[in-house]
């Protein structure tokens, strides 16, 4: 029987901490968000992951407040409660010819679909993927080190990302956590 691939948290400090450090284009209007969808379109593999502003409080939720969408070039960062629900990016995750790959992405695209009514399609969850592949640790920050040779940062995870401002940290962490799902599938897949 094949050995797990797994790593602790001690074996994890050891790696270099490293994020995203391409192009991201943040997103606040219909007009930006309709130029960056056709750029986005000429992808084939897409990294992808959503923000919400953190509920701390039982039985209260908030929308999805950030789509993050990783091509070969840029990283674009959609302020969804700015932009409006796109018909752009639901023809985008309804794409069965686009790859979309995220982590656990099944909750963010419930989130999604429920607010804006849509069917996402060949959508790919990481997590599954890397355990099919004989992985027993996963989530963003083991399968970064184990697949790409860095850790990454999850400070920012429950910060407000309905501030009016994302600050530069918000800003690389959702870029960073975008672009590694595209990244790890990429390597899984031999390229």
């Amino acid at each position: 029987m094949k050995e797990l691939i797994k790593i602790s948290k001690e074996e994890l400090a050891q790696f270099p901490l490293d994020k995203y450090r391409g192009e991201i284009a943040l997103i606040f209007n219909r007009r930006e968000a309709e130029k960056a969808i056709l750029e986005i379109k000429k992808c084939n593999i897409i990294g992808m992951d959503t923000e919400t502003r953190p509920a701390f409080r039982k039985g209260v939720s908030y929308p999805v407040s950030l789509l993050q969408l990783a091509t070969e070039k840029k990283v674009y960062l959609f302020r969804l409660l700015e932009t409006g629900s796109l018909q752009g990016i639901i023809d985008i995750l309804e794409d069965e010819s686009k790859t979309k790959i995220g982590i656990a992405p099944g909750d963010d695209m419930k989130d999604l679909a429920k607010a804006r009514g849509f069917k996402p399609r060949n959508i790919i969850d990481l997590n599954k993927l890397a355990q099919e592949k004989g992985y027993e640790s996963i989530g963003a920050k083991k399968l970064s080190a184990l697949v790409l040779g860095f850790r990454i940062s999850k400070a920012q995870q429950v910060s407000n990302w309905e501030a009016k401002r994302l600050s530069k940290a918000q800003i690389d962490y959702a870029a960073t956590d975008a672009w590694i799902c595209r990244e790890i599938f990429l390597k899984f897949n031999g390229n």
